[in-house]
């Protein structure tokens, strides 16, 4: 059966049985636009209908005529769609290497008497730490009083 477009200027071939006996609401492929389909008349219906009847059972014949083909087992499962888990979590990497430097700062802090003994060279990077230090304390217990007055 054919069927035009609502707007005139597409046709399509579809089988009489997709429209069915009542008719329904079908949609261009092309412009997206749906109208109501009329069903073929009743005759022309049966025709169609007997036809495609016979192409079934001529399929059926030809599929029991060939060889048989081995059938694969059917598997017990059901595919769950693959995600790649080796995204790399860089926020994880940053506090690690943080952590770890942090750690290290202060080994070195606690024992800079050993360190620079050996390492004399190193006595700036102390000063500088220390004044850091002093800097942190400072910034940070303001802003713990802000928020925790103390009482006097």
């Amino acid at each position: 059966m054919i069927i035009e477009c609502a707007c005139k200027k597409y046709k399509f071939a579809v089988k009489a049985e997709e429209i069915g006996i009542n008719g329904r609401v079908v949609q261009c492929g092309v412009c997206d636009q749906k109208w109501f389909q009329e069903p073929a008349s009743s005759e022309e219906f049966k025709v169609l209908r007997e036809n495609h009847i016979k192409e079934e059972e001529e399929k059926k014949v030809k599929a029991k005529n060939q060889k048989p083909i081995k059938e694969k087992s059917s598997k017990n499962y059901i595919p769950i769609k693959y995600e790649n888990k080796s995204k790399t979590n860089y926020n994880k990497i940053f506090l690690t290497i943080l952590v770890i430097s942090i750690i290290g700062i202060a080994f070195s802090f606690e024992n800079r008497e050993y360190i620079l003994s050996k390492n004399p060279e190193l006595a700036d990077f102390f000063i500088l730490l220390e004044e850091f230090v002093e800097y942190l304390k400072k910034y940070y217990s303001d802003i713990i009083e802000v928020f925790i007055p103390q009482k006097k």
